[in-house]
């Protein structure tokens, strides 16, 4: 392990933090665009070495005030992340990642540098707590306001929006909130109830008054909160320290690192809140159905949710391990075993009946808080795609909702303590205890041209327009722009497919359905069959296309759509794109139409670089307009969708 000589900027490398004289200093911040890296500190030595000057006044302004402040303070040695390790050796980047927690809890003093930070206190403030604020007449509420009021300018800081920064504030002992010139604002244990009001983490833990491993899965998962990570692998590694978990790095796995994390909780702690996640931030049906969560971010709700392990007919419950597991005569009669199809679980299957509807859950000892009374199951379903699993001696279910949510509050029913989890009403039989087979992640099955866990809505792949003589081509990059533009987060295309000129369909337009029905915006182009000579090969059929909206609040939305696509027929004379001055032409569309959207759609057409005579490149943009103020004239060359097909249009 590495470390820099305050007095020199100098590595110096140690076995352990432990074998550090008089302990050391390190630094918590955020990463700047450049940042000198170990072998740039290692070459500024060298170079000093030769010529005899300090290596300290040629290192980055950083790095010099975080060693100059360290001495000043007393500390020999200093730990800064960007440049004490070695990151061109995978052994040392691992050992650093894995051992980070570690790094910060050993240190003497950490200095969280706060470098959008200026400090607006009076020289006598920074050291006061919200408790010496405290005011006489001024209510506990009403105090807290201003206080909060009065250190706006830290919580807004971008520090506190990393991911790696949670464990940097939980670790250490002493931790110093410093502003952009070096000054200390205050201590995390000063601010502790503040930053326990703001991001969740309770005071206590930030004061080390008790050890954040005595809080469940899901709570200490709910402390990452919103924050981000620069990649999404870095979503689970910075967060190995929070559960003791060691875990090679396998940067370019994406998503599936932080689903490695949880099968590893999972191998080392009973504790079920693992999955008690809130489905709101699921991308799909598919993440939403699994027991392992995509993100960090999904148990941002889930602050106080707790685990209490089943309990023996005649044992007794601790709570002073990190796993909350049962000791002497207890027994965990939940079981949990990962497989390729799913996780086989053995636990309470209750059939409760909700709004006159019967639910399967699954009690998995959680509550609310410290509240021993109440169910708070996990709503479950038969897993009907699942083959495999309903081939095997297993029932396959996964995660469902009921009324929108994932994890049930049913009040007033306390467990019983004879050891079948679940006290029973008299409409309610006994909670049986069964194997029941669980999606804990998504399924392989991926679309054609689909990457898995992609933080972008997927758009699929136009198979017509990957030949080279494509009539024309709407890149999925010109797509996604136009959704952003025009504020919608779906699109269906229809008539893709590549079909064979001389079957009757092939004249058959593509359709770009942009949003969800009833309301929907369409793009439609086509090759016009009415003026194309079979005979003249040579020459490709004329592109037409047309912008419409439809509304439509019957049941038969998706029949009508299919009626209109069957039906090419446009008018050459507006709709051609070879007509339109510069091959460009405005659409205006009615917001009363279009879920209150009133807008400019423009459609554009242009040469395709590497098939100019035959290939055509469309783009499409949407400018919104201003809500009418009185009657006021339109562009010339704009055209509303009045049209037959514009009161119908849809697509896919």
């Amino acid at each position: 392990m590495w470390f820099l000589s305050t007095d020199r900027a100098e590595l110096n490398f140690f076995p352990s933090p432990e074998n550090v004289p008089d302990g050391y200093a390190a630094l918590s911040h955020v990463w700047d665009k450049e940042e000198q890296s170990f072998q740039d500190v290692r070459k500024l030595q060298e170079n000093c070495t030769k010529d005899g000057t300090n290596p300290r006044d040629f290192v980055c302004e950083k790095i010099r005030k975080c060693c100059e402040l360290a001495e000043s303070h007393g500390y020999r040695w200093v730990w800064i992340d960007t440049c004490c390790i070695d990151k061109t050796s995978s052994a040392e980047l691992s050992e650093a990642i894995n051992s980070m927690f570690r790094y910060y809890a050993l240190a003497g003093i950490c200095y969280g540098y706060l470098r959008d930070v200026s400090a607006v206190h009076k020289p006598g403030d920074i050291h006061k707590d919200f408790i010496s604020e405290r005011v006489d007449g001024v209510g506990d509420r009403d105090a807290f306001r201003l206080y909060r009021g009065r250190h706006d300018h830290i919580l807004n800081a971008r520090w506190f929006q990393r991911g790696w920064t949670l464990q940097e504030l939980i670790a250490p002992r002493l931790f110093l909130i410093l502003d952009n010139a070096w000054r200390v604002l205050g201590t995390k244990a000063g601010l502790a109830e503040l930053l326990e009001h703001e991001f969740g983490i309770p005071a206590a833990v930030l004061r080390l008054e008790i050890s954040h491993t005595e809080f469940s899965i899901a709570q200490r998962m709910s402390w990452f909160r919103w924050r981000e990570t620069t990649r999404p692998e870095d979503e689970a590694y910075c967060l190995l320290g929070l559960f003791n978990i060691h875990m090679p790095p396998l940067y370019g796995e994406g998503r599936h690192a932080f689903r490695r994390l949880q099968e590893e909780i999972m191998k080392q702690s009973a504790d079920t809140t693992l999955f008690a996640w809130d489905g709101a931030t699921a991308r799909n049906w598919q993440d939403y159905s699994c027991l392992f969560a995509v993100s960090p971010t999904s148990f941002s709700g889930s602050g106080e949710i707790t685990y209490g392990p089943p309990l023996h007919p005649h044992g007794h419950r601790t709570f002073n391990d990190s796993a909350l597991s049962l000791r002497g005569s207890l027994a965990t009669d939940v079981r949990l075993n990962i497989t390729p199809h799913g996780i086989l679980a053995y636990l309470p299957i209750v059939v409760e009946e909700v709004a006159g509807e019967a639910l399967v859950c699954a009690d998995l000892c959680w509550y609310r808080g410290r509240c021993a009374r109440g169910l708070l199951p996990l709503c479950l379903q038969n897993d009907l795609g699942d083959s495999e699993a309903l081939s095997a001696r297993w029932s396959s279910c996964c995660v469902c909702d009921f009324l929108d949510e994932r994890i049930l509050w049913i009040p007033d029913r306390p467990r019983n303590k004879s050891g079948d989890n679940v006290v029973r009403r008299e409409a309610v039989p006994r909670a049986s205890w069964q194997e029941v087979l669980i999606r804990h992640q998504p399924r392989p099955h991926r679309l054609p041209g689909e990457v898995t866990d992609s933080d972008r809505y997927f758009i699929p792949a136009t198979p017509k327009q990957l030949l080279v003589d494509a009539p024309f081509r709407f890149d999925e990059a010109r797509v996604r722009r136009f959704m952003v533009e025009a504020g919608v987060e779906h699109v269906d295309i229809r008539n893709a497919n590549v079909r064979p000129s001389r079957l009757a369909d092939s004249s058959l337009p593509t359709a770009y359905h942009f949003g969800d029905l009833p309301l929907t915006l369409v793009i439609m182009v086509g090759q016009c069959r009415q003026e194309w000579l079979p005979r003249d090969l040579s020459l490709p059929a004329p592109i037409w296309a047309q912008v419409s909206t439809r509304a439509s609040w019957s049941g038969r939305v998706d029949e009508a759509i299919m009626k209109l696509l069957d039906d090419p027929l446009h008018d050459c004379l507006e709709d051609h794109v070879s007509l339109w001055p510069a091959q460009q032409k405005k659409f205006v569309l009615d917001g009363s139409v279009w879920d209150g959207r009133a807008g400019v759609v423009t459609l554009s057409f242009a040469s395709c670089p590497f098939n100019p005579g035959r290939t055509l490149v469309m783009d499409a943009s949407f400018n919104p307009l201003p809500p009418p103020h009185g009657h006021h004239a339109e562009p010339d060359d704009t055209t509303r969708p009045t049209s037959r097909r514009s009161l119908t249009s849809t697509a896919r």
